[in-house]
């Protein structure tokens, strides 16, 4: 698999990953990052083979309104004007997520946007989320034609996909939003040679159709055997072609997503990992501090050092960066499978008002 696809997308989409990817002003304890992710749903409808939702351990749920609505606040508070409502699941799937929408931007949020794999189960709130003033949105299409696209996606729903992106963008012609429209597509051995159809067919409907090469973020994949017995497309750390300049970014020391990222998940914890499925890499626990807490906490300052010093072993981290299969230790066990919903504003303010002071 080469990186032609990759290398000739130049635009929007690729700047920000370009940015994000060399962040500087690496310390232990850096300012919040420009852009806010919020996971209000860690399920998904589909089944890719290239991800780990499923086969993921972590229960599946939705993020409580009030973690929600206080994460936004927080964050516009501390001069965050960007947001995304997604992270390891559909957020469609999500039935408040017009609402959240709405919400930020009441708040003055600059750029609200999402990514959704647009399939059946989604279409029905396409629209009442464009309506609340979503400024991009990004569908997740892996294969240029429905045979391998149902190969890949474990669902046949390709052309109710194609349908949902010409809505959207017939929606934008005559209403003017979202003000970006784009596709993605992540290119394995098995796709690549769609891509050309995809980008002939979506391309003169939206910004952007960009090819993501194929690498195992965060959370191993099964192994090969285990995804074979379970009936799924065999896909693994031997299918990552280091070569990729994006990938050479992603793959190296320190980890950009440690400065770059800051991911609340479906349950209220800060991770500090976007593909961290299985709240391996939870440094902070949003039920008990505020965000700005979570993101300078100690536990996220010994990781930070432990990338900068490039002893990253017995850390999730590890098996990413070494592309391979590494035994490793949760950062905060006990919040792996603790469930509590979001404290009322009264409570968390009573909360820190006790931390002070203790």
């Amino acid at each position: 698999m080469s990186d032609a696809n990759t290398q000739k997308h130049d635009g929007f989409i690729a700047g920000e990953v370009e940015k994000r990817l060399t962040v500087a002003r690496r310390t232990p304890t850096p300012p919040l990052p420009e852009k806010l992710s919020i996971e209000v749903n860690n399920s998904c409808n589909h089944r890719c083979y290239f991800c780990q939702n499923p086969v993921m351990s972590r229960r599946r749920v939705v993020m409580d309104d009030a973690m929600v609505e206080r994460v936004l606040r927080e964050g516009y508070a501390a001069g965050i004007r960007t947001v995304s409502f997604y992270s390891g699941g559909e957020p469609f799937l999500n039935r408040r997520l017009p609402h959240y929408v709405s919400a930020a931007k009441t708040l003055g949020y600059d750029y609200v946007y999402l990514s959704s794999n647009g399939g059946r189960a989604t279409s029905s709130r396409i629209i009442p989320t464009l309506e609340a003033g979503l400024d991009s949105l990004k569908f997740s299409i892996n294969a240029g034609d429905r045979a391998t696209y149902a190969k890949v996606h474990g669902l046949d729903e390709f052309e109710d996909v194609m349908a949902n992106v010409a809505r959207v963008a017939e929606y934008r012609a005559t209403k003017g939003r979202p003000r970006k429209l784009f596709v993605s597509f992540v290119e394995t051995k098995d796709n690549a040679h769609t891509f050309a159809a995809l980008e002939a067919r979506v391309g003169p409907l939206v910004d952007e159709v960009v090819a993501y090469p194929f690498v195992v973020i965060g959370t191993p994949l099964k192994r090969r055997e285990e995804m074979e017995a379970a009936g799924r497309m065999p896909i693994g750390y031997d299918d990552t072609d280091k070569s990729v300049d994006w990938n050479k970014l992603r793959l190296r020391l320190p980890c950009y997503q440690l400065w770059s990222y800051l991911n609340v998940t479906a349950e209220g914890y800060l991770s500090a990992c976007c593909s961290d499925y299985n709240n391996d890499l939870v440094v902070g626990n949003l039920h008990q501090m505020s965000l700005t807490e979570a993101w300078h906490s100690p536990e996220f300052q010994e990781l930070r050092r432990q990338h900068f010093a490039g002893r990253i072993e017995n850390t999730l981290c590890h098996g990413c960066i070494k592309q391979r299969y590494e035994p490793y230790q949760p950062i905060n066990e006990h919040l792996k499978t603790a469930e509590r919903t979001a404290p009322s504003d009264a409570e968390f303010a009573a909360l820190q008002a006790a931390r002070a002071r203790s």
